[in-house]
């Protein structure tokens, strides 16, 4: 797939789309993106969900983005209700607010995640994205050589007075499907000072991130990402939209040739942010909306494209002047 097709098909197109040799792009009703990743022999999607509306356009009740800053959710996404997360259903598979041919993750479905990583005890390292831009210092154990890129998008405290928000770049927390009480649920939580990934249950009332895992037979993605290399991961820019400028993060695995550069919708290159080799770990460049010649860019959407050796990874940006 060249670069003008795979721009065309992310601006136009609400489908999964695949990049190169890369994960695949999911799109749900609200237009936000979605990469996917095989591990062992479950699909995740890369991204905490950042809807505000379920599957069919209806609104979800109580959606929150951390501290009601909206640029947050393009981070760490939003923040829910175990009720909102499940649109009021109970049980395994429920599609609740993930896109179709997707479901809120049971409690068994993550021990299974688990397990394939090495134990709890560890799993949480292998999970969270590496480095203090997002997660406080130490950070520990975090190597994400599982590609999961777990990020603290923290809580809102919707059980004990007063309401707050709390444990952003600390803890993420995610809802599982799996009911324990009328009011309680079962939560899974990775923490910046511990590497292991932990369960526990508590009250439906909080609002906490939710990663989506995809339905067994609905596709062949799991076999088309197994093989695929996860070197790289492509951070949300902040902000987004953004205007002067917007910080675009980066992870990679391992060193090696990275080349990063903004596209049109038109698939034409305007600026090339990078084109070198760089050691692993979290790196972050700036973009101040001017092209290859230093002229200032019209408002609009752009494409983010990060290409290494084996693999591509986009996002979409939009500047507002």
């Amino acid at each position: 797939m060249t670069i003008h097709s795979i721009i065309r098909h992310i601006i136009f197109t609400g489908l999964i789309i695949s990049i190169g040799y890369s994960q695949d792009i999911v799109i749900d009703y609200d237009g936000n993106e979605y990469h996917s990743i095989a591990i062992g022999d479950q699909v995740w999607l890369q991204e905490n969900i950042e809807s505000l509306h379920y599957s069919d356009g209806t609104e979800i009740p109580g959606v929150v983005a951390y501290g009601e800053v909206e640029r947050n959710s393009r981070i760490y996404g939003r923040l829910y209700t175990w009720d909102a997360t499940m649109r009021n259903e109970t049980g395994e598979n429920v599609q609740g607010i993930c896109p179709d041919g997707w479901h809120v993750p049971s409690n068994a479905e993550w021990g299974i995640l688990e397990d394939y990583l090495g134990g709890a005890s560890v799993a949480g390292g292998k999970l969270k994205a590496t480095g203090t831009l997002y997660w406080s210092s130490p950070n520990m154990g975090a190597d994400n050589s599982s590609g999961f890129s777990a990020l603290p998008g923290g809580e809102y405290d919707g059980h004990y007075s007063p309401h707050i928000f709390q444990l952003l770049h600390e803890y993420a927390v995610f809802w599982t499907s799996t009911e324990v009480s009328t009011d309680k649920a079962t939560e899974r939580y990775l923490a910046f000072d511990n590497a292991a990934s932990s369960p526990y249950n508590w009250y439906k009332s909080m609002k906490y991130s939710v990663r989506a895992i995809q339905n067994s037979g609905t596709s062949g993605l799991k076999e088309s990402l197994q093989n695929a290399p996860h070197s790289y991961f492509l951070y949300a820019n902040m902000p987004n939209p953004f205007n002067p400028e917007t910080t675009i993060p980066f992870e990679l695995k391992q060193s090696g040739h990275i080349r990063i550069e903004i596209f049109d919708i038109m698939g034409q290159s305007v600026k090339t942010l990078l084109d070198s080799k760089l050691s692993a770990g979290v790196h972050q460049l700036v973009w101040h909306g001017a092209n290859q010649h230093g002229e200032q860019m019209d408002s609009g959407v752009y494409i983010i494209v990060l290409t290494g050796r084996e693999a591509q990874q986009t996002r979409k940006i939009s500047l507002v002047r």
